[in-house]
């Protein structure tokens, strides 16, 4: 009974970043004395809890200068061991780090617990209409996280979405945070040079260096961060990731295309009406498939080979669609 308070306690403190004496007591339906009590057990496990004294006074788990016993529910084990099967393959090197991860918490369980988890045995399939998102360096979304966490600026070079094309200038960034969409990975910056805020893809950035200099954060201009980066024009693959690439002009505001267009997509907005898309699929027929989802007109702009198959793809579609009984 203590041991399951004492982990109910744990939890609680690691869930809110501040309690006091008599908010622990009710939450856990002991007594101030007893909260008291089960702190110390804490701290002599390692915890490190500190504690302010007064009518005002809290609880609060700080950081320790060494990892104490890692203690979780029975819930938590089972989310950690379930998000480590299914963990998304667009980090590169990660698949080895990530089954030696699982396997130490299964020695880790006790038996009922270990049974439980037997019983999520996952093993994940390719999906061939998944649109598989370039790997990225984990050096480099380290990196990049700490430099947004301690506001350091970073310099570095981006790949254009044409293929082996570098912009001519130097980007110097402000970054604020990393975004994945559609298992694609985003860094929001500002740029300092072009005066403006940026969606830059990871797997493009190159050659990055940290510079040393911190600057004062900024506020992003839309709150909504989804929303930002997917109404980015230049969010899509290069052109090599797919064999079958083509553009057209699609009577759709560019805002609906922003919002249900796949990562892999890039577009530009001609008018209030008509949007240019660009996108990538494995064979042609699959890409107008995925444009034929948009239930909008389109013309296409290009290649020869995405016109033939859009004349093929409507020439096989043959469906008997029954009348309406004229009687009726």
């Amino acid at each position: 009974m203590i041991a399951n308070r004492t982990l109910e306690l744990l939890s609680l403190l690691q869930a809110q970043k501040e309690w006091t004496g008599d908010g622990l007591a009710e939450r856990l339906g002991v007594s101030p004395r007893t909260v008291r009590r089960d702190i110390n057990r804490l701290r002599e496990l390692g915890y490190p809890v500190t504690a302010t004294k007064g009518p005002s006074g809290y609880y609060r788990l700080s950081r320790g200068a060494r990892l104490p016993p890692l203690i979780v529910d029975d819930e938590q084990a089972i989310a950690i061991a379930l998000s480590l099967q299914t963990a998304p393959a667009s980090v590169a090197g990660m698949g080895d780090a990530t089954k030696r991860a699982l396997n130490s918490i299964r020695e880790l369980l006790p038996p009922h617990l270990s049974r439980r988890l037997a019983t999520f045995s996952i093993e994940q399939i390719e999906n061939a209409w998944e649109l598989a998102p370039p790997q990225v360096d984990p050096g480099l979304v380290a990196r990049l996280s700490a430099a947004a966490q301690e506001r350091e600026l970073v310099r570095f070079t981006y790949r254009s979405i044409e293929v082996d094309e570098v912009d001519g200038s130097e980007v110097l960034a402000e970054p604020h945070r990393l975004v994945v969409w559609s298992g694609r990975w985003y860094m929001v910056a500002y740029d300092q040079r072009g005066c403006s805020w940026r969606a830059y893809r990871l797997d493009r950035i190159e050659q990055p260096a940290p510079t040393g200099w911190r600057f004062t954060q900024r506020d992003v201009p839309e709150r909504d961060i989804t929303h930002f980066v997917q109404n980015q024009p230049d969010r899509g693959d290069t052109p090599d990731t797919w064999p079958c690439w083509g553009t057209v002009l699609m009577e759709c505001p560019a805002a609906l295309v922003a919002k249900w267009a796949p990562g892999a997509a890039s577009f530009e907005a001609i008018d209030e009406r008509i949007t240019r898309i660009r996108m990538g699929a494995w064979s042609w027929s699959a890409l107008i498939g995925f444009l034929v989802t948009f239930s909008c007109r389109f013309t296409v702009e290009g290649p020869p080979e995405l016109a033939e198959a859009a004349r093929r793809v409507m020439g096989r579609i043959d469906v008997d669609i029954p009348r309406a009984d004229a009687s009726s």
